[in-house]
């Protein structure tokens, strides 16, 4: 699977990044739970949204700092 090889891969389409699969491991451990909680009851979306807005957000920021620290 290419594309997903493309996201997880640093700008060389070769070396893992750390952070791009910590990103994605909680993106969905967070969607993971919402499902579950909708599975169970009634889900709040207003604290499901507040958690992938954090986790994106987090994850965004983390990403983008580390950018020039890619191999070339």
């Amino acid at each position: 699977m290419k594309w997903l090889n493309d996201i997880l891969t640093g700008i060389d389409n070769k070396t893992h990044d750390l952070g791009r699969w910590s990103w994605a491991i909680s993106l969905g451990a967070v969607i993971a739970a919402g499902l579950h909680t909708a599975w169970h009851g009634v889900i709040d979306l207003i604290a499901f949204g507040t958690a992938i807005a954090a986790v994106v957000g987090a994850h965004g920021v983390a990403l983008g700092l580390k950018a020039n620290t890619e191999p070339k």
